[in-house]
């Protein structure tokens, strides 16, 4: 499936609500990060559009099929990320994807 629309890492376009964002292929946000945050154990976990093997998927499908390798926690908390907090050289954009 390729995304109508593209959030690129860079720039100031508006971004979309969270529930939006659910609804789109990770590949409509190039570059981004989602982070996972356990509901049982608390652990972070960064995953990477450029890396991840399904990014054709709808976010709300992955974060449906995802369990934490440690624990078997589901995702708790869930962001889009522009970069890594603390690490990038630019602004993080971010939306909220699932509040914990």
């Amino acid at each position: 499936m390729t995304p109508q629309r593209h959030w690129h890492s860079y720039g100031n376009d508006p971004l979309p609500t969270g529930r939006e964002a659910l609804n789109e292929p990770f590949s409509a946000f190039p570059s981004w990060f989602l982070r996972i945050t356990c509901d049982r154990c608390g652990k972070d976990r960064m995953l990477s559009e450029t890396h991840a093997p399904r990014s054709d998927l709808p976010i709300r499908e992955i974060i449906k099929r995802m369990r934490h390798d440690g624990c078997g926690g589901r995702p708790g908390r869930v962001k889009l990320l522009t970069g890594i907090e603390g690490a990038s050289s630019r602004p993080v954009r971010r939306v909220v994807l699932i509040e914990g």
